[in-house]
């Protein structure tokens, strides 16, 4: 017996120097020296054409933070994760940062109905999330208005994406007369038609119709020639890119000549989805100037657009830098960085005229959402691209 538990004690010491001198040394507990930060967006799925950028945006800043010596002497250590524009997918990607990875925080993608997945969990983990999810919905209870502790927004909210058209088509354009089609399984669309539509009618102008589809449809001719039948000045789109192109083609293929609003993601990735097209009057609201080359975030685009080849700006490689500066900024007031309640607390509290890629921002402790940021109005040329025509702000409590 002494002999084949000698022999046993022999082989163990002998398996873990050979585990040692290659390096396969199993790690039972997390490298306690790096702070680990997770990174959620829609990598393959309808949105990508933000998600991509984005997710390419969150490693510039982490590179440029561990490049200047990480947070406090601390590295970052970078994990992304694909939720494929799915919700579902999105809390299991949360469930792996969080339980498999032991992430101290998370940047969150531009999808809103990604973020609604994490209001709740997000608070019971005390998981700290920066992102640009514009539903107001993923920052602060709908029904009660109190906030999600742990969820922050580094963007103008939904409503204030919807209300800066909106005042704008009213006050510049001299339109009264609107209507509207949009994804109603699309949290970021619902969250905009449903402030542009209060705004509009609480300041004189008047909202004809509105039509609604879902994921799967792509045939909108149906809801097009009923928008298009009560004789709109402007119909108003709140939905992605991919869904913007399909209610435009639809809209232009039935014969409406007039105007087409929308959120920032009809910008200029849309081009790139509709060669040929005449997008003239086509109108949307922008993050940021993409002709003034005296930002970061122009700088940062720029460098995107030359590594992917692409002939379009997004703004979203500005959005995931952002988030990422933000969460950083907070980590580094804190004593701890990898405590979630102490960072949760210095977001709410101390994220104050703290620098974006486009400016600055100040995070309002009752709403977790940007105080006083504007939006860009622009509009598309019929041929050659698009043009920066206003800076529209609007505040929160102007909205009905």
């Amino acid at each position: 017996m002494k002999k084949i538990s000698l022999l046993l004690l022999t082989l163990v010491l002998v398996l873990s120097f050979v585990f040692v001198l290659s390096g396969c040394t199993p790690k039972t507990t997390p490298d306690a020296g790096v702070i680990r930060l997770g990174n959620i967006q829609d990598l393959t799925g309808g949105a990508a054409i933000a998600g991509m950028p984005n997710a390419r945006g969150v490693e510039y800043a982490v590179d440029e933070i561990n490049a200047a010596g990480g947070i406090n002497g601390r590295m970052i250590e970078l994990t992304t994760l694909d939720f494929r524009n799915d919700p579902n997918e999105a809390l299991n990607a949360y469930r792996r940062l969080v339980d498999v990875v032991e992430v101290h925080a998370i940047i969150g993608p531009p999808i809103s109905n990604a973020g609604l997945t994490w209001v709740d969990v997000s608070a019971e983990d005390r998981i700290p999330i920066v992102g640009h999810f514009v539903d107001e919905a993923c920052t602060t209870n709908p029904d009660t208005g109190a906030v999600y502790p742990y969820m922050f927004l580094v963007q103008p909210s939904a409503a204030i994406h919807a209300a800066a058209m909106a005042k704008y088509a009213l006050e510049d354009l001299g339109l009264r007369r609107f209507a509207s089609i949009y994804n109603s399984a699309n949290a970021f669309a619902v969250s905009q038609v449903g402030p542009f539509s209060r705004y509009v009618e609480s300041n004189g102008g008047v909202m004809l119709a509105t039509e609604t589809f879902g994921w799967a449809d792509t045939n909108l001719a149906a809801q097009a020639i009923r928008v298009i039948a009560t004789n709109p000045e402007a119909v108003y789109i709140g939905d992605f890119t991919a869904q913007a192109r399909l209610i435009i083609e639809h809209l232009r293929d039935a014969g409406f000549n007039g105007y087409i609003l929308g959120a920032n993601t009809l910008a200029d990735a849309l081009r790139s989805l509709m060669p040929g097209r005449d997008l003239s009057r086509v109108y949307f609201v922008s993050n940021h100037d993409p002709f003034d080359s005296s930002t970061l975030t122009y700088q940062l685009v720029h460098k995107y657009m030359e590594e992917v080849s692409i002939d379009y700006w997004t703004t979203n490689v500005g959005f995931g830098y952002d988030a990422t500066m933000v969460m950083a900024h907070a980590m580094r007031l804190a004593n701890d960085p990898t405590n979630g309640t102490e960072v949760r607390d210095i977001l709410a509290n101390r994220t104050i005229d703290v620098p974006l890629s486009t400016g600055r921002v100040t995070i309002n402790p009752r709403t977790h959402r940007p105080i006083g940021m504007g939006m860009f109005i622009g509009r598309h040329n019929q041929l050659d691209g698009i043009q920066i025509l206003s800076y529209v702000v609007v505040n929160e409590d102007e909205i009905p």
